[in-house]
């Protein structure tokens, strides 16, 4: 049935924007990253650079209310369902969820590239032994 297809995308699309922007911390990480080109930092990044990250996040955020506002639309009837309006809707599910997906293989890559180093603890002398009191009989 067509209308499920407006009604399943209007609940799932907010749903992957909550989980791309604001549910992985990923504004968060993206603050404190390095992201000059490798060409001008050896440690830099070798095409997400802040003004793409930010136009393509952009981008997404938007192709993602559009779906949704479309797919409400529809269920109000506002909007004939026909052909053209399936497409761009599940143009937008699939959009959102081929970023969610790199987005996850990206954490998960990132995570687990390397063993982190054991927690390093200072060594500091022990204190001596406090000695028990002994009771004397009375």
């Amino acid at each position: 049935m067509v209308p499920d297809l407006y009604a399943t995308a209007a609940q799932v699309l907010p749903v992957l924007l909550l989980a791309l922007i604001w549910e992985s911390r990923f504004l968060e990480r993206l603050g404190e990253q390095n992201r000059r080109l490798r060409r001008d930092d050896p440690g830099g990044v070798l095409f997400w650079t802040r003004p793409r990250v930010r136009a393509y996040s952009l981008f997404i955020v938007t192709t993602i209310v559009i779906g949704t506002a479309l797919s409400v639309l529809a269920l109000a009837e506002v909007l004939p369902a026909g052909p053209v309006l399936r497409v761009a809707v599940t143009v937008c599910v699939l959009l959102a969820l081929a970023t969610l997906c790199t987005r996850v293989v990206v954490d998960v890559v990132a995570a687990t590239a390397s063993e982190p180093d054991p927690p390093r603890t200072p060594r500091t002398p022990s204190p001596a032994p406090v000695p028990s009191p002994r009771e004397e009989p009375r």
